[in-house]
């Protein structure tokens, strides 16, 4: 132990007034810093549905067992999000008919010399796909055609649009939907079971079930879409894919094996490895985009 009585006075009251510099010092450094996470916490509460939401970007792109890669998609410049909004499809070709990868990539490309799109022209940019749809019906006459799934997002709302079987799943708190219907004949059956009293469960089992009654590449298609944007927060999750994904990892797998904290491209890692990981002896091609929005200061 020090025996602080034989060190000389001045030096005592040096030693003094820098505890008390110190503990001055350390005191204010605390103040500041509660009464800077206080402030940025009631900023963030007051001012948080006036920050952007922003979109954050990844993709996966597989062959399964077929033999050519079917499936196409289409992302959007993001320098251009802030003028134009992010686009984002997915086109997959028709199993069991001709040239799938090729009309795939039409529809992608056709996509991409058309962009960018009004956001509140929905039925101006149906048309626009329909237009794609009856240009691959005249190449093909039915031979060949492709399903569709695109969004559009611009600032916090989102329109989609939608032909055949493909997907747009939106996870939000911890919950997984489907918003687009797929056209298919299982749709059909079920309402019309369902009307008759029968239990649905036999459309299921139909050999016509997942035939597809619109696609591109039907002439006249109609295209479903949003009448109105619809609202996103912030962690919400978008993912526009093939049926190939859900094929393998259904819904319920998807929202168990992500979580809140991943970033676009954990999420897309995430589903792509639970695809592969489901060993589907007859697995389709699967692709996806996947978007996570956020919240920015900036």
């Amino acid at each position: 132990m020090y025996d602080f009585s034989l060190l000389p006075e001045e030096t005592v009251r040096a030693m003094i007034v820098a505890l008390v510099l110190f503990l001055v010092s350390f005191l204010s450094f605390v103040i500041i810093s509660l009464y800077t996470l206080i402030n940025t916490s009631i900023y963030s509460k007051e001012h948080k549905e006036k920050l952007k939401l922003i979109c954050d970007v990844a993709y996966f792109h597989e062959r399964g067992k077929r033999n050519n890669q079917e499936d196409s998609i289409y992302i959007s410049p993001l320098d251009m999000i802030e003028e134009n909004g992010f686009v984002a499809a997915c086109s997959d070709g028709m199993g069991g008919l001709l040239n799938g990868e090729v009309v795939s990539k039409f529809v992608t490309d056709s996509l991409f010399e058309h962009y960018p799109y009004k956001f509140n022209a929905q039925a101006e940019n149906a048309k626009i796909i329909s237009d794609i749809s009856d240009k691959v019906y005249e190449e093909y006459h039915l031979s060949a055609g492709a399903t569709l799934v695109m969004v559009h997002i611009f600032d916090d709302y989102m329109n989609f649009y939608s032909l055949g079987d493909s997907n747009i799943i939106l996870i939000r708190n911890n919950r997984a939907t489907i918003l687009n219907q797929k056209q298919n004949y299982i749709t059909l059956m079920i309402k019309k079971y369902a009307e008759g009293g029968i239990d649905t469960i036999d459309a299921y089992r139909d050999s016509r079930a997942r035939g597809l009654i619109d696609f591109v590449g039907n002439h006249k298609c109609k295209v479903q879409m949003t009448s109105k944007p619809m609202r996103l927060i912030e962690n919400d999750i978008i993912i526009v894919s093939s049926d190939g994904v859900t094929d393998s990892m259904p819904l319920n797998r998807i929202v168990s094996h992500i979580h809140a904290d991943q970033n676009a491209t954990g999420i897309a890692r995430t589903i792509k490895y639970g695809v592969r990981a489901s060993k589907n002896a007859k697995q389709d091609n699967y692709s996806a985009v996947v978007i996570k929005m956020n919240r920015s200061f900036v």
